[in-house]
C-alpha cells in the first residue's frame, strides 16, 4: 500500500466533516486503532485497585511506569518526562482513560466497508485529533521508524521485530498519518471558531 492508495480528502458539508480514504487505508487504519486500542486496555489491566489511595478515590492507579517502549512513547507525548515519577504516575491513568475514549470514537466513526469518514459532532474531531497522532506514535515506534524512548531500551525486546524491507513503507504510514490530521485540522478550523 503506498501513499497513492492512502490519500484522503475531508472536505465539509454543512456541520459535517467528511473524509474521503480509499477502502484499504480505512482498513489499515481500523485494524492499527484496534491494536492501539488494545494496547490501552491491556495498560489499564495493569493499575491497582487495591491500593489505599486507589481505593480512597475510587479509581485504579499506576503503581510502576509503563515499559513497553512504544506505549511510553505516546504517553511522553502527553505527560511530560520532567515530572517527578508519582506526578506521571498519577497522571497515567486519566491519559489513558482519555484516550481509550478517543480510540473508541476513532472506531465508531470507520466504517466497516468503503472509505468514508464523517464527523458530526466536535469530540469525535477532537478524538481523531488525539487519538490518530498518539496512535501514530505508538505505530512508528514499533515498526522502528523512530527511536525508542530513553531509558526503555532494554525494553526493546518486548517490540515486534523490525522488517527491514518495510522501513520505508511503514515511514511513509507515518508521514500520511500526519497528514491526515493536519488536513482535519486545517478543515476544522473554521467550526472552532464560529
Amino acid at each position: 500500500m503506498d501513499l497513492v492508495h492512502l490519500t484522503v480528502c475531508w472536505d465539509r458539508a454543512g456541520d459535517e466533516l467528511i473524509g474521503v480514504f480509499s477502502p484499504h487505508a480505512v482498513a489499515w487504519l481500523r485494524r492499527q486503532m484496534a491494536g492501539y486500542s488494545e494496547l490501552l486496555e491491556w495498560r489499564y489491566t495493569k493499575y491497582a485497585s487495591d491500593d489505599p489511595t486507589a481505593e480512597a478515590i475510587g479509581l485504579p492507579l499506576a503503581t510502576q511506569p509503563a515499559e513497553y517502549p512504544p506505549l511510553v512513547a505516546a504517553l511522553r507525548e502527553i505527560i511530560p518526562d520532567e515530572e517527578p515519577e508519582p506526578i506521571r504516575l498519577w497522571w497515567e491513568p486519566d491519559v489513558v482513560r482519555w484516550l481509550y475514549a478517543g480510540t473508541q470514537v476513532v472506531l465508531d466513526s470507520l466504517p466497516e466497508t468503503g472509505g468514508v469518514v464523517v464527523l458530526r459532532e466536535r469530540h469525535e474531531i477532537e478524538a481523531w485529533q488525539a487519538a490518530v497522532p498518539n496512535m501514530r506514535v505508538v505505530f512508528g515506534v514499533a515498526a522502528g521508524v523512530m527511536p525508542v524512548p530513553a531509558g526503555t531500551e532494554s525494553h526493546r525486546h518486548t517490540m515486534p521485530k523490525a522488517v527491514p524491507g518495510r522501513f520505508e513503507h511503514d515511514r511513509d504510514l507515518t508521514v500520511w498519518l500526519r497528514r491526515v490530521v493536519d488536513a482535519l485540522t486545517e478543515i476544522a478550523e473554521p467550526a472552532a471558531t464560529s
